[in-house]
């Protein structure tokens, strides 16, 4: 294939808020043969035309004017799995402006271009681009698929050659063998690239893998020393403050985040969660602040979320100021109209109600909130309905919400930190929120235990209720939703199912599927399915 086929082939988006140098680059793009071409003026078009194309190529200028700019972009569509792994992100910036951008860059772009550049000079840059997209191909399909096995084995390949790409390679081996949960073998691979190279990822790695172990007080020391060899290298902070709240430090955490928004004050997620440790230690009067300022930054762009303003609503009924925490979810209410941001929203209401005396108002607000099923609610508006429920007194279900968010997500430290944040601002102390979280653990070993218990004594259908119920309230935790597919197979292959049976064990080894493409339990399932063939 020849580089003007190539070219003409690559689906590219262009993000520039100037009309003049949009024109120019339009102009430069389709005289080197780009004919599948897409230009925009701001964020929120680039998102309606990604909705529909998926790109090879986005190329976005730094500054969009005032609001979101490009690095923040690339951060949000990379920390909600938004973008392809193969797509190429460049990020365009003004020569004299390169250093500061490049350093403050978390997420970082595959390349930048600096103005001004001619179209040989993105030409150049492009085909490097492309040959290393090419290169990684493999990899990346088997990324976007989740099929972490097969990561694994594209980089062993590719290892095994030990070319320029090594440490690359070892970087990505490395992080699949951490999504599933072998961090032993992760910390191998980040020890080897240490042997050749101090690179902080490498370093940090090691911690996250150690904290994977159990190994807070090792994890702890890797990071404190990363911090203060690296203090730029702002992904350990956000570590750091997660290994503080495991443990019941909230303090802490606070002041580790405190110091990372110092050096880079941009980052959204990291705002949204300095705030609500500022809530949580009672710093109402500075969460106000963070999320009044962040709010104004990405004013008109997508990136805003719902919760942002549940947040700020927040702060301000702590502060005493009901009427402006009613008005700012007012105002929410006028972009938001799904049903996950309404539920938000109608919860942050009934705060806010009560704190200015409308009881009346509360109830019906919350009342609104909890009419659907909340069984299914992502966790973060879990949390938030959690706290409306604490806030009304109705701990029992607020318990439930939050036993719901841990064990359907049992490894996530963030979201175990997110139950005891919300615990804190309940009133509770760490040592409720330690026992529901080892409560909530406890029940699902046993859960699984006994279905699987039950399923070799032959008591198929007391093994099916149990098992299916529990993976049909926890889509999201694959250890009970693997089992419910195997324990369904099972009793298929032993003349205890029917259609029905199979249908609901299909439906289960699915959801496994798009989770894992490689998980370890699809073997066992198969084998039970072939031996059910062969029965019928």
């Amino acid at each position: 294939m020849t580089i003007a086929t190539s070219v003409s082939q690559k689906k590219v988006l262009v993000i520039d808020d100037v009309p003049e140098i949009r024109n120019q680059l339009q102009m430069s793009l389709t005289s080197l043969g780009f004919e599948k071409l897409h230009v925009v003026s701001d964020i929120k078009e680039a998102m309606e035309k990604m909705e529909h194309v998926r790109y090879d190529v986005i190329l976005c200028d730094y500054n969009l004017g005032e609001g979101t700019n490009g690095q923040q972009f690339l951060e949000y569509l990379r920390t909600r799995d938004l973008l392809p792994r193969n797509a190429v992100f460049i990020i365009i910036t003004a020569q004299n402006s390169y250093e500061s951008v490049a350093s403050a860059a978390e997420c970082v772009p595959d390349d930048y271009l600096l103005k001004p550049f001619t179209a040989g000079q993105f030409l150049t840059r492009f085909e490097k681009l492309m040959q290393r997209q090419a290169f990684l191909a493999t990899i990346d399909k088997a990324h976007d698929s989740k099929n972490w096995h097969m990561v694994i084995t594209e980089c062993d390949k590719i290892l095994a050659q030990k070319d320029k790409h090594y440490i690359e390679i070892c970087k990505i081996k490395a992080a699949a063998l951490m999504r599933i949960d072998r961090p032993q073998e992760a910390m191998q691979v980040y020890s080897a690239v240490l042997q050749l190279r101090e690179l902080p990822w490498a370093q940090l790695g090691i911690a996250r893998a150690q904290a994977k172990l159990g190994n807070l007080e090792a994890a702890k020391e890797i990071s404190a020393k990363l911090i203060e060899s690296n203090p730029k290298f702002i992904a350990t902070y956000d570590f750091m403050s997660e290994l503080m709240l495991q443990s019941n430090d909230s303090v802490a955490a606070l002041e580790v985040l405190k110091s990372a928004n110092a050096i880079i004050p941009s980052n959204i997620n990291r705002t949204r969660h300095l705030t609500a440790l500022a809530m949580t230690n009672g710093q109402h009067d500075m969460a106000e602040n963070l999320m009044t300022t962040v709010l104004k930054k990405h004013k008109h762009s997508p990136v805003r979320e719902a919760s942002d303003f549940a947040l700020l609503s927040r702060s301000l009924s702590e502060q005493g100021k009901t009427n402006e925490a009613l008005s700012v979810l007012k105002e929410a209410g006028t972009s938001f109209k799904d049903s996950t941001s309404m539920l938000v929203l109608s919860a942050s209401a009934s705060i806010a109600h009560r704190r200015a005396g409308n009881l009346e108002a509360a109830e019906i607000s919350l009342s609104e909130a909890l009419a659907g099923d909340t069984m299914m609610l992502p966790p973060q508006v879990a949390a938030s309905l959690a706290e409306a429920c604490y806030d009304a007194g109705k701990e029992q279900e607020a318990d439930g919400l939050l036993k719901q968010i841990l064990q359907n997500n049992p490894d996530d430290m963030r979201l175990q930190g997110k139950v005891k944040m919300v615990c804190a601002m309940a009133g509770k102390d760490m040592t409720a929120s330690n026992i529901m979280i080892e409560e909530s653990a406890k029940e699902i070993i046993r859960i699984n235990n006994d279905g699987v218990r039950k399923a070799q004594a032959g008591e198929y259908e007391e093994a099916i209720k149990l098992i299916t119920a529990a993976a049909q309230r926890l889509p999201n935790n694959m250890n009970i939703v693997s089992n419910a597919a195997l324990i369904l197979a099972a009793s298929i292959a032993n003349r205890h199912g029917d259609e029905n049976t199979m249908k609901q064990c299909l439906l289960f080894r699915q959801k496994v599927v798009a989770k894992n493409a490689a998980h370890p339990k699809l073997a066992q399932i198969d084998m039970m399915l072939k031996k059910a063939q062969v029965a019928a």
